[in-house]
């Protein structure tokens, strides 16, 4: 895995990417949750290197990718991502998230639909409201006091 730097307006998000693969049909993207960096997938990487190309990241204000100006939203991570895997020639796609790395394959799986050929969460919720319930929303809004 080779570490790469890519400059938004709001910092460097480092990643590590490694494109040498017997199978290039689709790149396998590993996105960490909060709080967690890189090195979450380390297994993961290390089963699939050289059988596909895989890209793994330090979220923007994480780890390597700090310091970062927090003025970004969900929606800028997948751009960001999207310009990212572009510059590297990654037009497969298969994003691996686990927890706020889902919430932004998500996002990536709503911008960019025609280009994503998988998608795994690990430890993440939809996002999309027709998948929660009123009760469920009324009983969000009341979780302060519990």
């Amino acid at each position: 895995m080779t570490e790469q730097i890519y400059a938004t307006p709001c910092g460097n998000i480092h990643y590590w990417i490694n494109k040498e693969a017997v199978n290039s049909d689709f790149q396998l993207v590993f996105l960490p949750g909060l709080t967690a960096d890189h090195r979450l997938f380390e297994k993961q990487i290390e089963y699939f290197e050289g059988k596909y190309p895989i890209f793994v990241w330090d979220a923007p204000g994480h780890a390597a990718s700090w310091p970062f100006c927090f003025d970004f939203n969900l929606m800028d991570k997948a751009s960001w991502l999207d310009e990212i895997l572009v510059k590297e020639g990654f037009d497969h796609p298969v994003i691996i998230g686990q927890s706020m790395g889902g919430y932004v394959g998500q996002a990536y799986a709503q911008l960019y639909p025609e280009k994503l050929k998988g998608f795994v969460s690990v430890d993440s919720a939809p996002l999309q409201r027709r998948y929660v319930t009123a009760a469920e929303i009324w009983l969000l809004k009341r979780m302060e006091p519990v």
